[in-house]
């Protein structure tokens, strides 16, 4: 195996096991709300603090500020009760917590607050051992193995094929990761339906410029609305999980729109990702099945507005028939 199909191994192995983790992490929160409804109480009190927080912010904009801060103190009460109500019916404190298999880099692969971005140990022992490996895996999703072929010639435009806009959505992003980290732009947002390649294209963006040797941090939008859901409620003493994503010198957030909703939560911490982003000259890709105003209805004019900027976004916009459904049919 090569050190680039390793990378790209890895890379789906942490982001596998986060997955798994979020799983049972779901499972073991179903249990303990079904054996102790008093926990599960506590828990959706703490579930129910985003929208109580601004609706009395909505009510008291002049006290936003004091709002936000006791409704923090009320979740750190909130997660102190938790765990204290958890030790008392058997369980552990940390029960209703991810388990990392590597405690420093939380299973991403990646030293937190390190700047710029450096890899774990548990990281490069895993490529390395992957390296040594005789199987390759499935085709390693870079430019190189991009095939043009697997596109439709059908017309999507007056005269101009699906095949046709794939090769230009694909020489839009190389040239993305090749002129990284002097981009001409310094964010790049790739909508379109399911099955068009936008998780592919974000992919051999990530493989190229890991291949430039610069640091990538790739994460679901699932695994993003955990990190904001973490910091929201203090489940996390010192925030690491949100940091990561704010110093990562390029970010990529795949299926910006997929993750389960809490109220308040996603449009206050993207806004906040963002902007600390942007002004720290950090590169951002999202992918979104959602078109421009579904994502304006979803996390509101702040976020739409920031995305919507010419001058900091590329907008490219996949077209065509689902490649995942044979023979077109739906």
């Amino acid at each position: 195996m090569t050190r680039q199909q390793a990378i790209e191994a890895a890379e789906a192995y942490y982001t596998q096991r986060r997955n798994e983790e979020s799983l049972r992490l779901r499972q073991r929160e179903d249990e303990v709300r079904a054996a102790h409804p008093e926990i599960g109480d506590l828990m959706a009190r703490r579930a129910e603090l985003p929208l109580k927080s601004l609706r009395l912010a909505m009510q008291d904009r002049a006290g936003a500020a004091a709002v936000a801060q006791s409704m923090k103190n009320e979740g750190i009460a909130l997660n102190l009760a938790i765990r204290q109500a958890l030790k008392k019916a058997g369980y552990s404190e940390d029960y209703l917590k991810p388990a990392y298999e590597c405690s420093i880099c939380r299973d991403t692969g990646y030293i937190p607050d390190a700047v710029p971005a450096r890899p774990c140990a548990c990281y490069e022992k895993r490529v390395l051992a992957l390296m040594s490996s005789r199987e390759s895996g499935e085709t390693a999703q870079t430019f190189e193995s991009f095939d043009p072929n697997v596109f439709p010639e059908d017309e999507v435009e007056a005269g101009y094929t699906q095949r046709q806009h794939a090769l230009d959505a694909k020489d839009l992003c190389e040239t993305y990761a090749n002129s990284y980290p002097n981009t001409g732009k310094p964010n790049l947002l790739i909508t379109g339906n399911a099955g068009l390649g936008k998780t592919y294209l974000l992919n051999c963006i990530a493989a190229r410029v890991r291949e430039k040797g610069y640091p990538v941090y790739s994460i679901s939008s699932f695994e993003l609305m955990q990190i904001l859901r973490a910091r929201h409620f203090n489940e996390t003493d010192s925030g690491e999980g949100f940091t990561e994503l704010l110093n990562a010198p390029l970010l990529l957030i795949d299926d910006l729109g997929s993750e389960p909703h809490y109220n308040g939560i996603m449009d206050a911490y993207l806004c906040e990702l963002l902007n600390e982003r942007l002004l720290n000259s950090r590169r951002t890709v999202i992918t979104t099945n959602f078109t421009m105003p579904q994502l304006k209805e979803t996390y509101g004019e702040r976020i739409f507005s920031r995305m919507c900027d010419d001058r900091l976004w590329d907008h490219l916009r996949l077209k065509g028939r689902d490649l995942r459904r044979k023979n077109g049919q739906s």
